[in-house]
């Protein structure tokens, strides 16, 4: 089996006195979808945080194509095609559409994609290009915030909790969009509460649960996991 494009080797993370991450470790093969899963406060944005370079973590390591990237700052981890789609989408309401994508291919100019790539990958940025990024509903937002992390041609793209507070049919559209990323190649690493949805998209799943790992293995067999179907999935 090949190196994994990332991994997270014993990631302690803490705020204070608080101990948010507690010896997490995860793979990510490359190509991979990869999904990381649990309860509201059980370290999932902590994890990614800490991949990203947001989070400073206590201990352990993060590595990118077996390079220790750690102490690396975020801008860095971009140039090098490492990429968070973040919580909340936090696109810039006052630029138009056109305007947030050029800001996402700023760090990484030369190999960028172009806009007409991104317009074509969501048909309906294509539409709204001019409007003021504010003007959109809140999946359109979501869309555009994908958009914005793969206009720089990421290697890995982390995406979190990319379906929150949005309505049944946009959260299809979000994990429609989710498998065209994936299948152009680029690497994903998905944090996302609805668990049932993510681990259908996924390969590869971890469970967290107080900071600490609780389950992990392909998501196929976690879907059928007596402990994550009662805690997570219920019944259908």
């Amino acid at each position: 089996m090949s190196d994994p494009i990332l991994s997270v080797e014993s990631v302690h993370v803490s705020y204070g006195r608080v101990n948010a991450v507690r010896d997490v470790s995860i793979e990510v093969p490359e190509g991979g979808l990869v999904a990381l899963v649990g309860a509201n406060g059980a370290g999932k944005s902590s994890v990614l945080g800490a991949v990203c370079g947001l989070v400073r973590p206590k201990s352990g390591a993060v590595r990118l194509d077996g390079k220790d990237i750690t102490r690396w700052p975020t801008h860095r981890r971009v140039g090098a095609g490492l990429v968070l789609v973040p919580e909340g989408r936090q696109i810039l309401g006052t630029l138009t559409v056109a305007e947030n994508l050029r800001l996402g291919a700023h760090r990484r100019r030369r190999s960028a994609a172009s806009e007409s790539e991104m317009y074509e990958l969501f048909p309906v940025l294509a539409e709204r290009r001019s409007l003021p990024a504010s003007a959109l509903s809140g999946g359109e937002q979501q869309m555009l915030a994908i958009a914005r992390a793969m206009i720089a041609r990421p290697r890995v793209v982390l995406l979190d909790e990319p379906s929150m507070g949005l309505a049944p049919k946009m959260v299809d559209e979000v994990f429609s969009v989710i498998e065209k990323i994936r299948s152009t190649g680029v690497t994903v690493v998905l944090v996302e509460q609805n668990a049932r949805r993510a681990l259908r998209a996924a390969d590869t799943g971890y469970v967290l649960e107080t900071g600490e790992i609780a389950h992990s293995g392909p998501a196929s067999e976690l879907l059928e996991h007596p402990r994550v179907v009662e805690a997570y999935l219920g019944v259908e």
